[in-house]
C-alpha cells in the first residue's frame, strides 16, 4: 500500500533560497517531524557542483563570466558532478527516510531514473538509463536529457532529479556538464518537436514519481510551508 506524503509544488525560485528550503525539510524529516516530501519546482540559472565536480575542468569560463551571463555558480553536497539548472527544466527533490525503505541508496537512484523513463514515454520519447560510471540520469540515444544528484544523510535523502523540458541548450555549450566530455543534451521539446512546457510535464512526473517510489502525494499544508519559507 502506497505511503502518504507531501507534495509542495514551487514555482521558479532561486536556488540558493530552494536549498535552505530542502535542508530544513530534510532535517524535519530526520526528527520525524514530517513525512516523506517531495518539492518540485524551476530554479533560476544556476550550475551546481557536486561531491565529485572538478570545478577546473567542467567550469572553463572565469567566474566573472558565468555571472556576467546571469548564471550563479554553487557548490552543494550531494553526489554527482556539475550540473544545470534553469526555467524549462522540472526539477524534482524527494525528501524520504530510506529507514523504512531498505536502506537502499542505489535502489532510490534507480527508481528516480524509472521515473523520467516512464513520464518521456507518456510524451513518446524513448528514454534509457545506463550503468556506466557518471552516466546516472536518463538518456535518449547519446544525448542526456535528465541528471540525477542524491545526498543521504541519516538515511533522509535530498536533491533529486533535474529533467529537460523546454530549456535553451545552449548553455551546456559554456561548461562541461556532468564531467561527461561535452556529451550532447536535449529535452522533451526538442525531441518531440513540440511545444511542451514545464507545466504540461508536472502532472505526469508525479504520477511516475508516486508509482516508481510507491508514494501517494497530496499537497503540503500550508502551515508546514510557510515554515519551511522561514
Amino acid at each position: 500500500m502506497p505511503s502518504g506524503a507531501y507534495l509542495y509544488e514551487l514555482g521558479v525560485t532561486p536556488y540558493r533560497e530552494a536549498l535552505a528550503i530542502m535542508q530544513e525539510l530534510a532535517a524535519a524529516r530526520t526528527q520525524q517531524a514530517i513525512p516523506d516530501t517531495v518539492m518540485l519546482l524551476e530554479h533560476e540559472p544556476v550550475i551546481t557542483l557536486g561531491s565529485r565536480a572538478v570545478r577546473s575542468e567542467e567550469l572553463p569560463l572565469p567566474a566573472e563570466e558565468y555571472a556576467r551571463r546571469g548564471i550563479d555558480v554553487v557548490e552543494v553536497g550531494r553526489g554527482g558532478r556539475s550540473t544545470y539548472h534553469g526555467p524549462g527544466q522540472l526539477v524534482c527533490y524527494p525528501i524520504l527516510d530510506l529507514g523504512a525503505r531498505g536502506r537502499d541508496l542505489r535502489r532510490h537512484v534507480r527508481a528516480l531514473e524509472q521515473t523520467v523513463v516512464a513520464t518521456l514515454a507518456d510524451f513518446g520519447v524513448e528514454g534509457r538509463s545506463l550503468d556506466a560510471p557518471h552516466a546516472s540520469g536518463a538518456w535518449v540515444g547519446d544525448r542526456k536529457i535528465a541528471s540525477i544528484g542524491v545526498r543521504c544523510a541519516r538515511w533522509v535523502t535530498s536533491h533529486g532529479l533535474a529533467l529537460n523540458v523546454d530549456l535553451d541548450l545552449g548553455v551546456y555549450d559554456l561548461f562541461d556538464a556532468c564531467g561527461l566530455g561535452n556529451a550532447p543534451f536535449t529535452s522533451i521539446a526538442r525531441e518531440t518537436g513540440d511545444a511542451v512546457t514545464t507545466a504540461d510535464v508536472r502532472g505526469p512526473l508525479v504520477r511516475r514519481l508516486s508509482e516508481a517510489l510507491d508514494l501517494e502525494l497530496e499537497p503540503l499544508p500550508a502551515a508546514e510551508g510557510d515554515r519551511a519559507l522561514v
